[in-house]
């Protein structure tokens, strides 16, 4: 009786004990878009499969998967993006297919979508597995064949091209007429002037001063304004990193533009101080600060020169431009011409020209833009431009030779008019 019990035992371990294991290849597998890829999977030891279940799904969509293979059949059960994409094949000439074990899948007409993990699962009456298999999409190859149209299609367009800049520069002599002058539309964008020989008249460009103070609001918190809002400098509490220039450190003018010319001049030292070694000074499209994860470029509505210390003087044109300024400027100014598209700084000491920025501000509402670095004595202070003296009116009146001044009787003089 006793060993008819152990038999039943043994039996019953050996029906329920797994007795096949899923293998899927360790790599991934890679394969382009649009092309048809195999994805492994047999069964081992080698078994017939043919009665098995066979699921392949993705991620944790068991229920509704690639294929499913029962009762002999692929069943009409799937996800409806894999509908006619997708068989049971053989993953080489030398497999037998599913009787010898072989359930990898055909998976045709590649999407992007299609990359990721897939599971190979088999199940029969006394034993189920699974495996996973990578899928990776990569960009479709360029046959060598395509290059030959593709060559010849460029060849013929920058001929075009060639040949329709020179009929368009010599159209004068074609026609007879002398070329339009082109509009500030058609300037290009971000031209860099720089410096201009001769001294510069300041008393002209302080004729188109304006009153620059610091925006109430649109001031970073790290930094430290004045009550009359016109000296600004890093808070104590500030600690720089010591990588790169702190541009985090904005400032705007509450002045805003529209058109015109406006100039407005700032101090970069503070005797006894020396100059300052950082600051950063320009103009920006009004509501920038609003996108602060994007780059100070042109493009995103910035214009500025910077004085980055050891790094030296440059402009945050595309690409950027280094100047060699000494000396090192004491007391800027700044000119935006909003109606030319044109902003141009000024070493108000030297009385020379620094440099010309040229854009296109059309439809923008443009604010002044301060930065006063970090690491410097002296603050970055907006000055108070002085009034240009205007010379005496000259009289429209002829100069009367043969009259003589008398005293009146507060003892004034009087001039005797001519009759």
């Amino acid at each position: 009786m006793l060993s008819i019990i152990i038999t039943l035992l043994l039996n019953l371990l050996i029906e329920t004990s797994v007795s096949f294991t899923v293998v899927v290849p360790r790599d991934q597998i890679a394969a382009h878009v649009g092309s048809t890829v195999t994805l492994p999977c047999w069964i081992s030891p080698p078994e017939n499969a043919e009665a098995l279940e066979i699921r392949w799904y993705r991620h944790d969509q068991f229920s509704n998967p690639v294929l499913f293979y029962q009762h002999r059949k692929i069943q009409d059960v799937q996800d409806k993006s894999y509908r006619n994409r997708t068989s049971l094949t053989l993953w080489s000439d030398q497999s037998g297919g599913l009787k010898d074990g072989d359930v990898s899948l055909r998976l045709e007409k590649l999407t992007v979508q299609d990359e990721g993990s897939f599971h190979c699962y088999a199940s029969g009456e006394k034993a189920y597995d699974s495996g996973e298999v990578v899928l990776k999409i990569t960009d479709p190859p360029v046959s060598s064949d395509l290059w030959k149209p593709l060559f010849f299609t460029l060849l013929i367009c920058a001929l075009l091209g060639l040949v329709g800049l020179i009929l368009y520069k010599y159209r004068h002599k074609l026609t007879g007429k002398k070329p339009e002058d082109q509009i500030c539309e058609n300037r290009p964008m971000e031209k860099l002037t720089k410096e201009v020989e001769g001294e510069i008249n300041i008393e002209e460009l302080r004729k188109h001063a304006v009153q620059i103070t610091i925006h109430q609001h649109y001031v970073s918190p790290d930094l430290f304004v004045s009550k009359d809002r016109n000296m600004v400098r890093s808070s104590k509490e500030y600690k720089h990193t010591g990588e790169g220039f702190p541009y985090k450190l904005y400032a705007f003018g509450a002045q805003t533009f529209t058109s015109g010319r406006h100039y407005w001049e700032v101090a970069l030292a503070v005797p006894p101080n020396p100059p300052k070694n950082y600051w950063l000074i320009g103009v920006a499209k009004d509501g920038s600060f609003r996108s602060k994860d994007k780059s100070l470029t042109p493009s995103n509505g910035y214009w500025f020169l910077c004085s980055d210390g050891p790094n030296g003087f440059y402009t945050n044109s595309d690409p950027p431009v280094k100047l060699s300024l000494t000396p090192r400027p004491e007391q800027l100014g700044v000119l935006l011409d909003y109606d030319d598209g044109q902003l141009s700084f000024y070493n108000v000491k030297e009385r020379k020209h620094l440099l010309t920025m040229s854009t296109r501000f059309t439809g923008s509402v443009i604010v002044p833009l301060f930065n006063p670095g970090v690491g410097d004595l002296s603050p970055l202070k907006i000055l108070d431009c002085p009034k240009p003296v205007e010379p005496p009116v000259e009289s429209s009146q002829p100069l009367l030779n043969n009259t003589e001044a008398t005293p009146d009787a507060s003892g004034a003089t009087e001039r005797v008019k001519s009759k």
